[in-house]
């Protein structure tokens, strides 16, 4: 199994692969995405005219990245492949762990 994370046009992230899915995101109201997938991969999604994808935790997967190279460019996005047993893939803007104090 694989899986392809990227982000499109402005306000898109894309999961295509074995999983496949759209999320509407707009970066300027929400700040980061946060992608989780069920090995344990945690990602941050975020655009700023060039859609950058930051690893947060790495999970089971095998996992690749290529950085994008501008927002002048066809290529404004990471890309982001995963490999390996993923069952699910949740999206969310905020996200809460032990270590975080307020």
């Amino acid at each position: 199994m694989s899986i392809v994370i990227t982000g499109s046009s402005d306000d898109l992230i894309d999961i295509e692969g074995d999983i496949s899915e759209e999320f509407s995101h707009l970066p300027h109201d929400d700040g980061p995405a946060y992608l989780a997938f069920s090995d344990g991969t945690l990602l941050q999604v975020q655009y700023d005219g060039v859609w950058r994808i930051t690893t947060l935790k790495k999970g089971a997967c095998q996992f690749s990245k290529e950085e994008a190279e501008s927002e002048d460019s066809d290529n404004y996005s990471d890309r982001v492949t995963l490999t390996g047993k993923i069952r699910w893939v949740a999206y969310a803007t905020k996200w809460a762990n032990e270590s975080k104090k307020r």
